[in-house]
């Protein structure tokens, strides 16, 4: 039988043309750094302090290898910028991260691994050391170069094609092509496929990557119990693969089972205390289930992580203030929100934090505060504001005594997404001290109420052959509710209705394409889409001679 991890007969690396980025706040250290890779040959190395000055050199061009150290001396790490930039997709598959860390904190550094890096350098290093890391970590980048780019693009069969190929061939990147090959499949939705290809793997040798795998793909095909005991075994043989803990995390959530999530998360957390983004999965459980202790732990851990660091979010100072609002600690609340105006001064972050500044302000009796953050949040935007914001200023609003605005933002946040039960479930959290929830249920009611009915009336006028008219309303509720996707389809078609019968117009056909095109790009499943475009080309064959002029 033949051996499935030979070695590749690979060409020779060049490292002439390589552009290397370094990460390490100590002057020494990137000096050092720079000299060995010059002795490589390779002349093209940025050099950065910290992390602003990373993202910054990032954001001007793209990169062969990132070496990063992982005390960065300020409240972020590099384990932590690392997960900024693969979750944020400010680098391509074909990048190099390669860690840096003295060897008596490399357990503490590799249990920490949320993203894994590509490789670990332990120092002190020298140049012969790096050189032969990066000739072996090129090698590989380069096998997978073809499936990284396919990545890039998000071509899932393609990419199953071409680890196939790998997998064929039986070289030392058989078990990379394998692990992308799973990942693949469930995300083509390949379940079943996934299943089998999974358990093959596992007969072929114990891999705890293709055991979490398997649980993902039986979790996928509603079979949670079978996957949370899978994990459980996993964790028991592999109790620091932080993956397996996130997994059994969210099959506890959507089990309903909020307390075993939290546990099995805070349980990640001993072995690393640093991942933002579990911490951040804490505090949304725990605000979902009124644990608001749990969101102030949590957050507060962000939050002080992040300090000085681009990697800073305003959501998070949002829940905590939030957090500190329910239990009552006002001055503190005060505080955050304050802090959070300091790291964002300007973007699309200033209401939302105007918004949460106004009910802190006025629940700790400073009125004129209050008044004065909400006349921020109330300043008119041309830009689309995001549901968490408007969902924001409603509530605003209701704390600082503007009922008539509250309801008229909740009931255009209602209409654009009228059968989210999540979005119904905030609404009636709003309104726990303004009414209740019957006075919730009869916002929602009468909001959606009056689309349906909107909508109603537009079919019937096109029933009727009053087909530029129906369009005409249409028109107008989508531009109004970009996030309804009934409206929104409807309106693209009914345009297409009024150019079908009426003559065609160059700029409706174009509004009902960028309305087809939104809802596409928002469920590209959405039944409606097989009607319009069916619709479209009846227009093509009746309005060839015009279209074409």
């Amino acid at each position: 039988m033949a051996n499935p991890f030979l070695s590749s007969n690979a060409a020779p690396i060049s490292f002439t043309d390589r552009k290397i980025l370094v990460l390490d706040d100590m002057p020494d250290m990137r000096t050092t750094m720079r000299n060995q890779m010059q002795a490589l040959g390779i002349t093209n190395v940025s050099l950065a302090s910290n992390v602003k000055e990373a993202l910054n050199y990032l954001a001007q061009r793209t990169y062969d290898v990132i070496l990063c150290d992982y005390y960065l001396g300020g409240s972020t790490d590099g384990q932590q910028f690392l997960e900024y930039l693969r979750t944020t997709n400010k680098i391509s598959r074909a990048t190099l991260f390669i860690m840096i860390t003295a060897e008596t904190g490399f357990n503490s550094v590799i249990t920490a691994a949320e993203c894994l890096p590509d490789d670990y350098l332990l120092k002190p290093f020298t140049g012969e050391t790096l050189k032969i890391r990066l000739e072996r970590l090129l090698e590989r980048k380069a096998r997978l170069a073809n499936i990284d780019r396919l990545q890039d693009k998000g071509d899932w069969p393609a990419i199953i094609k071409a680890c196939d190929d790998i997998i064929a061939s039986r070289d030392k990147y058989m078990v990379d092509a394998m692990r992308i090959k799973g990942n693949a499949l469930l995300t083509l939705d390949k379940v079943d496929a996934a299943i089998s290809f999974y358990q093959d793997a596992i007969k072929m040798r114990d891999m705890p990557w293709a055991k979490l795998g398997l649980a993902r793909a039986l979790k996928s095909k509603g079979q949670g119990q079978q996957a949370g005991q899978l994990l459980e075994g996993i964790i028991q043989d592999n109790p620091k693969l932080l993956a397996a803990y996130d997994l059994l995390g969210k099959i506890h959530t959507e089990s309903g089972d909020s307390e075993k999530a939290l546990n099995v998360l805070d349980n990640a957390c001993k072995i690393a205390p640093h991942s933002l983004a579990r911490q951040r999965s804490i505090a949304n459980l725990a605000e979902e289930t009124g644990d608001y202790a749990r969101v102030d732990k949590a957050l507060s851990v962000v939050v002080k992580q992040t300090k000085n660091s681009p990697l800073r979010d305003a959501k998070d100072f949002v829940k905590l203030t939030n957090a500190l609002t329910e239990t009552g600690e006002l001055e503190r609340a005060v505080g955050v929100i304050k802090d959070a105006k300091e790291s964002f001064k300007e973007g699309p972050e200033v209401k939302l934090l105007a918004a949460v500044e106004a009910v802190t302000q006025q629940k700790a009796g400073n009125k004129d505060a209050a008044q004065k953050a909400l006349m921020v949040a109330l300043e008119p935007d041309e830009n689309n504001l995001t549901e968490d914001t408007k969902l924001a200023i409603a509530n605003a609003c209701l704390v600082n005594g503007r009922k008539d605005e509250a309801m008229q933002m909740l009931k255009s946040v209602v209409q654009n997404n009228p059968d989210s039960s999540k979005l119904q479930a905030q609404i009636a959290h709003i309104f726990k001290d303004h009414g209740g929830a019957d006075v919730a249920k009869q916002l929602i009611d009468s909001s959606v109420k009056e689309v349906i009915n909107l909508n109603n009336d537009a079919v019937q006028k096109a029933k009727s052959g009053a087909y530029a008219e129906a369009s005409e309303m249409l028109t107008e509720a989508a531009l109004r509710l970009p996030n309804n996707l009934q409206i929104v389809s409807n309106a693209s078609l009914s345009i297409l209705m009024d150019v079908f019968m009426n003559g065609y117009d160059s700029a409706k056909t174009q509004q009902a394409k960028q309305f087809q095109e939104a809802v596409t790009a928002q469920n590209s499943q959405y039944p409606k889409l097989a009607e319009i475009m069916a619709f479209q080309v009846k227009i093509q064959q009746k309005y060839k001679q015009e279209m074409a002029s």
